[in-house]
């Protein structure tokens, strides 16, 4: 016995299954600094979610995670760092 589910329940629930996968590198790209690849990840995950659900949703969630924790974070450095390794060097 097949059991058929009508096309808007099945894009409900492909819509919710995206926008929950594309909370993690959303959340990852504010945190880490990186908003456009967790903006990204977060719209595509949808975008691939409504017709695909979780087998959409989850590869670009996570093609966007590794995207978002590979790239290493930049080392701020005040200006005193850096005049006094400055004056360090010229000694």
């Amino acid at each position: 016995m097949q059991i058929q589910v009508p096309l808007s329940q099945y894009l409900i629930v492909g819509l919710i299954a995206g926008f929950v996968c594309g909370l993690i590198p959303l959340i990852l790209g504010l945190k880490n600094q990186n908003r456009k690849f967790g903006i990204l990840g977060f719209i595509l995950s949808i975008i691939a979610g409504l017709p695909f659900a979780l087998f959409g949703a989850l590869p670009v969630a996570g093609v966007f995670t590794w995207l978002i924790l590979r790239k290493p974070k930049v080392a701020e450095t005040s200006n005193a760092e850096v005049s006094s390794e400055i004056q360090v060097s010229d000694d």
